[in-house]
């Protein structure tokens, strides 16, 4: 009988830890005690937001994509914020360094234990710290523009701007269709990104066919300065076009390179995340800019007729007036506009799983600053939409009507 008695008192004593484990897992996810089924960041009151990017270094000019993240924020709290929540952004300075960006990441997850991460670009940086975002939505530009977020789908990952092999593929297709390239020269950052650029427009040549050839592949690193045999090489390869994957600064060096030798007749076409700032560029390589082609995934800051720019502008200016209102900001503030898409509907269910489940609703959407805004299930590319553009007297001059990409038959319609 004693034997009974103990084999019950342990059985007990099993039941009420799974029921205490239990309920210390539901207070763990309704910070604010108000009982509502809702995942770590969020209380009655604040939503707690992550960013990580270079805010100095080399590439700090892509921290605008922070300010255009917290001026849209600024603007949804100052109207009320969402379903009754404001929203709070951490952000930290990673220097576009990958390194540096796992502490950071580290931090936002374990420690300030943010709801979900937006805006973040630089692909290495992501791929270094992927194993710390298995479960936390992470929200544009740079998740899912690499296959490597996208093979397999990451459930939780949601591209913004356009996805990188999308747009290789895109520039073979006009180079050939349009310019009548038969010879390509690729010029690419010699990390995922780059090499995801380089292998859609090569993936684009081989389905072209017709004697389309791609005749120079020619890496760099992220960090490089001179630029002297990367554009001699791509000269001596004689290519009817060039297409570079990259950042900035080293795609204003590699462009005012090819100047310095006579070679910039060759026509260059660059990602949006090199072209979409035109004032950046031509006051970072001069005269040697014009004419670049390159793609837009957003109305222009010039197109002050437009209510949704208006609206960009009129925010982003009051919230920082020394920073001059380019296509990084407005991704940001794209991305924002995303994600409070996705809580909006996700109302007072604001739990991963519901907001993802939200997320892949958003099909068509043309709500943000970004053409168009398309998820599914199967499907994390975000905006497929894009004009091509190029650069013309300091701005961007848009050619033709916009390009759709259909993700299931992989043509441009």
């Amino acid at each position: 009988m004693k034997h009974l008695r103990l084999v019950g008192m342990a059985f007990f004593s099993m039941v009420l830890l799974v029921v205490l484990s239990a309920c210390n897992q539901t207070s763990s996810t309704s910070e604010g005690g108000s009982g509502k089924n809702v995942a770590q960041g969020v209380t009655d009151t604040e939503i707690r937001i992550g960013h990580f990017g270079p805010q100095t270094g080399f590439a700090a000019n892509y921290d605008a994509i922070r300010q255009g993240a917290q001026s849209y924020f600024n603007l949804v709290n100052e109207q009320g914020g969402v379903n009754g929540r404001k929203i709070k952004l951490i952000a930290y300075d990673n220097e576009y360094q990958p390194s540096k960006t796992v502490p950071v990441a580290t931090k936002l997850v374990q420690e300030d234990k943010v709801f979900a991460i937006v805006g973040t670009p630089c692909t290495p940086c992501h791929q270094a710290a992927e194993s710390l975002f298995s479960e936390i939505p992470m929200i544009g530009p740079s998740p899912a523009s690499t296959s490597a977020f996208t093979e397999p789908l990451r459930k939780n990952w949601f591209g913004a701007q356009t996805n990188y092999g999308i747009e290789g593929r895109f520039f073979v297709d006009y180079a050939v269709n349009k310019l009548h390239a038969k010879k390509v020269g690729i010029i690419y950052e010699n990390d995922d990104y780059g090499k995801e650029g380089l292998k859609g427009a090569k993936s684009q040549v081989k389905s072209i066919g017709g004697g389309v050839e791609v005749v120079a592949e020619v890496p760099y690193n992220v960090q490089d300065i001179d630029f002297s045999s990367h554009a001699q090489q791509l000269k001596k390869a004689d290519p009817d076009v060039i297409i570079m994957t990259g950042v900035q600064k080293p795609a204003a060096a590699f462009r005012t390179q090819m100047s310095k030798i006579g070679a910039a007749d060759i026509p260059l076409m660059v990602t949006y995340a090199i072209g979409q700032d035109p004032k950046v560029m031509y006051d970072l390589a001069g005269k040697a800019w014009e004419g670049v082609y390159s793609t837009l995934a957003l109305p222009t800051t010039e197109e002050t007729d437009n209510p949704k720019i208006k609206e960009f502008l009129d925010q982003f200016n009051k919230d920082f007036p020394k920073t001059k209102a380019n296509g990084s900001a407005q991704a940001g503030w794209a991305a924002a506009q995303i994600l409070v898409e996705g809580i909006k509907r996700s109302g007072d269910d604001l739990t991963w799983d519901n907001f993802i489940a939200q997320m892949e609703t958003i099909k068509d959407w043309e709500g943000s600053l970004y053409y168009d805004v398309y998820y599914t299930p199967d499907t994390r590319y975000g905006q497929t939409t894009m004009y091509l553009t190029q650069a013309k007297d300091g701005k961007l001059a848009t050619i033709g009507e916009p390009i759709k990409y259909d993700p299931a038959s992989k043509t441009f319609k």
